[in-house]
């Protein structure tokens, strides 16, 4: 048998290669450069090893057959990759993927949110994908032997493109994706399974399915990180809301872009829930000024403090210690008390020059009446513009 190996064609052996039947043995050199014979793991390593051939293939005249084995074999690959309960979870660690996985995402700085905080970093996440290569995992002790190639050379485990499995086509894509489904499944607790799944959906624009698959496995932390990755804050605010989680809430919703109704809503709920300061604070990024500032009239020097705090920490700042005298807030109190007053005057200014512009042209008597009954105009600006109305008709 190994004298007819010995005239195989460098081709024949690439051949063998492709199908699983070369090498039959990996090597390992001792200290004493003498070489130890060891049988290959057939489902661990053999793939890794059927890819470096099926490599050397393509390179000389690729067909669609090589192309489909090619992929087929990467799949293989794949599953010693990750923990699945065909490979006894030993991946847990995921090694082969810990480069991508950290290179993909980063800790956001925000300690007032108990959640998963792995942001993704949009440029490292493609560069990673075309640039990064995956070695076997080092749970495999298989993985620094050598075998010898079609030429005869020693040779150590090939490392794989990361972007090979990025650009599955259509039926191994779907196989790939089930293959993490079920890893998700079989790893509730293994969030770097699911920040690897969430990576497959992204780049291939199915991210929508990464969220179905939180809901139907149940997990609600996968949901609630899918609307952080994702920057849909007030989707994640509203689960925060219905946890009753007030100052998550808060941090959340004065971080997300959304519109003056969506805010002057948050702080009507706010208010509803008693949550006074966080009222106050979202009625003033609503600039519904006046019932801001009624209701600062009513929060005490303290709670300022508190909700300065809290508006720290959501920018990102250290927050001021209150143990000791908070009275030194009692200066910042009263300049918030002032800033709204004055916002609370150039809105009236505002809304008294539009009515007035506009009762000359189009208002009659009976609007005015009833935007003063509302509480819109004052008595001085009521009678103002029914003297105006009166000297137009003359």
């Amino acid at each position: 048998m190994i004298e007819i190996r010995l005239f195989q064609s460098e081709k024949e052996r690439v051949k063998l290669g492709v199908h699983g039947t070369y090498p039959e043995y990996l090597i390992e050199t001792t200290k004493g450069k003498s070489e130890l014979k060891h049988p290959i793991n057939e489902t661990l390593t053999r793939p890794w090893l059927r890819h470096f051939f099926i490599m050397q293939q393509l390179r000389g005249a690729a067909g669609e057959d090589d192309v489909v084995a090619r992929d087929q074999n990467l799949l293989e690959i794949f599953k010693t990759t990750i923990p699945l309960p065909e490979n006894s979870f030993i991946e847990s660690v995921m090694s082969s993927w810990r480069m991508f996985i950290d290179s993909a995402f980063r800790d956001s700085d925000t300690p007032w949110y108990n959640g998963v905080r792995k942001s993704l970093v949009q440029d490292r996440f493609y560069t990673a994908i075309e640039q990064l290569e995956l070695e076997l995992p080092e749970s495999n002790p298989q993985r620094q032997l050598q075998f010898m190639d079609h030429t005869h050379t020693m040779r150590r485990m090939s490392r794989v493109p990361v972007k090979l499995f990025f650009s599955f086509p259509g039926n191994e894509k779907e196989k790939l994706l089930d293959l993490l489904r079920l890893a998700v499944r079989s790893n509730p607790h293994n969030i770097d399974v699911a920040l690897l799944t969430y990576c497959f959906f992204k780049a291939w624009d199915r991210t929508a399915d990464f969220l179905e698959l939180a809901r139907t496995e149940d997990r609600n932390d996968l949901e609630e990180w899918y609307y952080w990755v994702e920057h849909d804050m007030h989707s994640l605010g509203a689960l925060k809301r219905d946890a009753g989680d007030f100052a998550t809430s808060f941090f959340i919703y004065d971080r997300a872009s959304i519109t003056t109704p969506e805010y002057k809503e948050m702080a009507d709920w706010y208010l509803k829930e008693s949550e006074f300061k966080s009222a106050y604070h979202f009625y003033y990024k609503a600039k519904e000024f006046e019932t801001a500032l009624e209701l600062l009239a009513n929060i005490s020097v303290k709670e300022f403090a508190e909700l300065t705090n809290l508006r720290r920490l959501s920018k990102g700042e250290k927050p001021f210690d209150l143990s000791g005298d908070i009275s030194r807030f009692g200066g910042m109190f009263q300049e918030e008390m002032e800033t709204l007053r004055g916002f609370a005057r150039i809105r009236a200014a505002e809304v008294y020059k539009q009515v007035a512009v506009k009762a000359r042209q189009h208002f009659d008597r009976e609007t005015l009446e009833t935007k003063y009954a509302f509480g819109e105009l004052t008595e001085d600006e009521y009678h103002r513009l029914i003297r105006q109305i009166q000297e137009r008709k003359q």
